[in-house]
């Protein structure tokens, strides 16, 4: 009976954390959780459940410190109470959050410690998913495949030791597992491994995942030449991912099914699903644009409505004086001249506020003009090319490889202006974070490059939305020439925020130029990140010399 009661009480622990890890109040999920970790009744598993969905909230709030001080803390308490469970699983949480920051080597030394303890004493839950986990980087990596083989069948063995067949976790292993085969050209492994996928998904409903698993199968169906099933897969694909309703989701399917059509020679169709994929976005643009127009929009009638309201509060109060003191001459021609007065201010602050509502829709509609128009631009004439090469029966290969690039480039463009535009205050912390993310995207499509990346903020400052703009701009200027025309093998990016102001570092080792003979194919970027410095009082510093590369500065 007592073992009953342990039971129902660590279910409905188990309920209640879980309602509070997948909540969007993360802040408010904290403190529950740190609530319900002072009870001291509670059982050592329900304590590790609590502690996780903890670091998961704080980690959703991008607070690495707290999730690093937290977790080192609470492995000082479990060395101490020589608690090894509690141990490993704190190494775990410490890898997840260093996979998240982005330091992916330091993750995996953190999964191997926790390995190490969950080896010696049977923890096989905690000793699969960071088998996963290392596995996972590995694989990432690129270079380590055989290694990363390694882990994942560990993963995937425990993972069948601990019952978990037809399970999300089982799915993710065989998942990795089958991107790895795929990468190494071991394509009928990776084949089996996919049907199993596709079979357990739809065993556990699963639509997304049998939707994600069916696009890849067919990848390696197209790598066999099996092209008409390849392409009968991937529409099954494309179906359930509308059938979804998830843009990403659709327009991924698309990509795979117009590849698909293309290497079986079916031109026609593939130019029409690159032609959807191409239509998907242009709505996809519009609707974020005019959505942010209108909700200017709307946001300047209300503050317009609420300072006419004021306007005719104050007006009646006014009148009210001139009733009062009606009888008193002087009084009367003070209070009419000073209705008069307030009148013509509130005139002309109604006019400062129109000009400034119209110099803002101005600059964003300029900056989406200079960015998203031109990749539209660009998209538009690389689907013109697709159209004559199709006509002329030349090969369409390069024209549609340029256009999923610039889909993929233009929609990554828009959902970072967009997440700027609906953020009023960013912090220089979290605008570097984003920015690390985008130079990343960027340099891992650099042949030979690396990037390098060091911070220092001792500091806080918070950016509106037009400097975390302009200067987010500036650095997608200064990212872009470095990777085309540098011939570096390293991007250096930095960041330092102290007393002198917030800076911002941008280098490269490579070929250079002399400042007195700027290249015409940067020159006008040169400038445009001038312009972009002065709107938002910021001083921009270029150092070039030949064959010792560029240094990019910026300080706000």
């Amino acid at each position: 009976m007592h073992a009953n009661l342990v039971f129902a009480q660590t279910e409905s622990v188990a309920k209640k954390v879980t309602n509070l890890e997948v909540s969007s109040n993360h802040k408010l999920a904290i403190e529950q959780l740190k609530l319900m970790l002072q009870n001291k009744t509670l059982t050592l598993e329900d304590r590790l459940l609590m502690h996780t969905a903890l670091i998961h909230n704080y980690q959703e709030l991008q607070q690495w410190d707290s999730c690093l001080n937290y977790c080192h803390n609470e492995i000082t308490i479990a060395k101490q109470q020589g608690n090894l469970l509690a141990e490993a699983t704190f190494f775990k949480l410490i890898g997840n959050t260093y996979y998240h920051i982005p330091d992916k080597e330091k993750a995996a030394e953190y999964w191997e410690r926790s390995i190490s303890i969950s080896s010696e004493n049977k923890f096989d839950v905690l000793l699969e998913q960071c088998y996963h986990n290392v596995g996972a980087v590995y694989l990432e990596n690129g270079n380590h495949f055989d290694t990363a083989e390694q882990y994942l069948l560990r993963s995937l063995n425990l993972g069948l030791k601990n019952n978990r067949v037809n399970s999300i976790e089982n799915n993710r292993h065989n998942r990795l597992l089958a991107t790895l085969y795929e990468r190494t050209n071991k394509l009928p492994k990776a084949e089996l491994l996919y049907l199993q996928l596709i079979e357990s998904n739809k065993l556990l409903n699963d639509t997304a995942q049998l939707a994600e698993a069916l696009m890849f199968y067919s990848d390696v169906l197209r790598k066999q030449s099996k092209f008409d099933k390849a392409i009968q897969v991937s529409a099954e694909a494309l179906l359930l991912a509308k059938k979804i309703n998830q843009l990403d989701m659709t327009q991924t399917a698309l990509e795979f099914y117009a590849a698909n059509l293309f290497a079986a020679g079916n031109f026609e169709k593939a130019y029409k699903a690159e032609a959807a994929l191409v239509e998907i976005v242009r709505k996809r643009f519009s609707v974020d644009l005019n959505s942010k127009l209108s909700e200017a929009e709307v946001k300047y009638k209300n503050a317009e409505l609420k300072h006419e309201k004021e306007i005719a509060l104050v007006k009646t109060k006014k009148e009210k004086q001139i009733y009062v003191i009606a009888f008193v001459s002087f009084l009367v021609i003070g209070s009419i001249g000073l209705y008069f007065w307030y009148h013509k201010r509130n005139a002309r602050q109604k006019m400062e506020m129109q000009l400034q509502m119209q110099t803002e829709k101005e600059r964003l509609s300029r900056d989406l003009h200079d960015n998203i128009g031109s990749q539209m631009a660009l998209l538009a004439n690389n689907i013109e090319s697709l159209s004559t090469n199709y006509k002329k029966q030349n090969s369409l290969n390069g024209n549609i490889d340029k256009l999923k690039d610039s889909s993929r480039q233009m929609l990554q463009t828009l959902r970072e202006t967009i997440w700027i535009l609906n953020t009023p205050q960013i912090s220089c912390q979290d605008f570097f974070d984003k920015l690390i993310d985008y130079v990343s995207r960027y340099v891992q499509g650099t042949d030979g490059m690396r990037l390098e990346v060091s911070e220092e903020f001792s500091k806080k400052k918070i950016l509106n939305t037009n400097e975390a703009l302009q200067l987010f701009r500036i650095c997608q200027e200064a990212v872009t020439n470095a990777c085309k025309y540098s011939g570096s093998d390293l991007l250096t990016l930095s960041a330092r925020l102290s007393d002198d102001g917030f800076e911002i570092k941008i280098a490269d080792a490579g070929i250079g130029f002399k400042m007195d003979k700027l290249p015409l194919i940067n020159h006008y970027g040169l400038i445009n990140m001038r312009k972009r410095a002065a709107d938002i009082n910021a001083v921009i510093s270029i150092e070039a010399e030949e064959k010792k590369g560029v240094t990019v500065l910026i300080v706000l």
